[in-house]
């Protein structure tokens, strides 16, 4: 009786919250000894449909119980058989548990799939191009969406078509795949194909357009009419369609909106900037626009305040805003002024942060012989 009351006092269904009446906080004070009673007695209602599916994620899969309540929301079962088998298909194809557990993450159902059916053509495909399966593995444990879908009349196709209108080599798509799933789940040439004329219309080479396809997929996947009026703004800039910037700069509006570009303006104008820095700087360094606020911000204050550069300086050699803070900057520069400190070098300047990794180090590291110098580049590189 009691438990009943509650539950009808609590809940007015599993996983539904009401405010309890009058004569319920009355009850609930006089019994609050065995209120955790009651408590986890409801919180078994409400989990019992999905208990067996948790417990199977956590058992044999590794999943932690948070992670399992949210993947068991996605997929059911109450019998081991389908998953069991699909688990066992994955380890027969090199799949670790780590991948597993990732694929099932990110795609709950394919637990359900049939392994023969539904999955081994797709591997068998993926093999035949000449993917190998340690690869193949870790791309689909970063994004298995691929699996879920039909192999002759989408993946297929899609592969083709992504393979001839980039002249790409089959390893290529599959990289491609990785951070674009709709390369091969999606019919892109209706979409792609439009997007395309216009850049032949422009006088865009060709070799730049297959390039960009390869590393900036998403950027010719944007509506017509929006990608129209984007490369003609482009033009009317002033970039020219015979260079590469024409496509960084047509890639840097298609991802940012009027609001932002104003939002970003204003940080790059809060370090100094004018208006007329700004467009500047993009005609130079287009990406800078595609950079956070928050990126823009640090980077500029480490190079203005850290630095001591002008904020001018920056604005006539925008690239330099593509470093990172953390994995370049800070190494470089504490080098640089241990260097300074020894007394080893009079000044340093923008070129010491560009150069290569390989340079950097001849030039400021390794031709002093000073085991401090390394030990200290690693450190702040955080590979110590």
């Amino acid at each position: 009786m009691f438990f009943s009351f509650c539950k009808r006092q609590i809940y007015t269904r599993v996983g539904t919250r009401v405010l309890p009446t009058a004569q319920c906080f009355s009850f609930l004070q006089n019994y609050a000894i065995i209120i955790p009673v009651a408590v986890r007695y409801v919180s078994r209602i409400a989990s019992n449909e999905h208990s067996f599916t948790v417990s199977y994620l956590i058992n044999t899969c590794g999943f932690s119980p948070e992670s399992a309540l949210l993947v068991s929301k996605k997929t059911h079962f109450e019998t081991p058989e389908k998953p069991d088998s699909v688990i066992s298909f994955f380890k027969s194809h090199g799949f670790s548990q780590t991948h597993i557990r990732n694929i099932i993450k990110r795609r709950p159902r394919l637990l359900l799939f049939n392994p023969k059916k539904a999955l081994l053509p797709k591997l068998r495909f993926f093999y035949s191009k000449r993917i190998s399966r340690s690869e193949l593995a870790r791309i689909l444990s970063l994004n298995p969406h691929v699996l879920e879908f039909d192999l002759d009349n989408r993946i297929v196709p899609s592969f083709n078509f992504f393979k001839e209108v980039t002249h790409s080599d089959d390893h290529r798509v599959f990289i491609v795949y990785k951070n674009f799933s709709s390369v091969l789940t999606r019919d892109l040439k209706p979409v792609f194909s439009p997007n395309l004329a216009i850049l032949r219309e422009y006088g865009v080479p060709e070799s730049f357009v297959r390039t960009h396809l390869v590393i900036r997929p998403r950027m010719f996947a944007e509506n017509h009419d929006k990608f129209r009026r984007t490369a003609e703004e482009v033009k009317k800039m002033g970039f020219d369609p015979l260079r590469q910037l024409f496509l960084i700069a047509l890639q840097a509006l298609l991802e940012i909106s009027k609001s932002s570009w104003e939002k970003k303006s204003n940080v790059f104008k809060q370090c100094g900037w004018t208006d007329e820095d700004v467009v500047s700087a993009f005609e130079k360094y287009p990406r800078c626009m595609i950079l956070s606020e928050h990126n823009i911000t640090a980077t500029m204050n480490f190079y203005v305040k850290t630095m001591g550069f002008k904020s001018s300086y920056i604005a006539t050699h925008p690239a330099l805003l593509s470093y990172s803070v953390e994995r370049r900057l800070i190494p470089r520069y504490s080098v640089l002024q241990a260097l300074l400190s020894k007394g080893l070098i009079d000044k340093f300047s923008a070129s010491s942060l560009v150069c290569s990794e390989k340079l950097f180090l001849q030039r400021f590291v390794t031709s002093f012989e000073d085991p401090y110098l390394l030990k200290l580049y690693e450190e702040k590189r955080g590979l110590s």
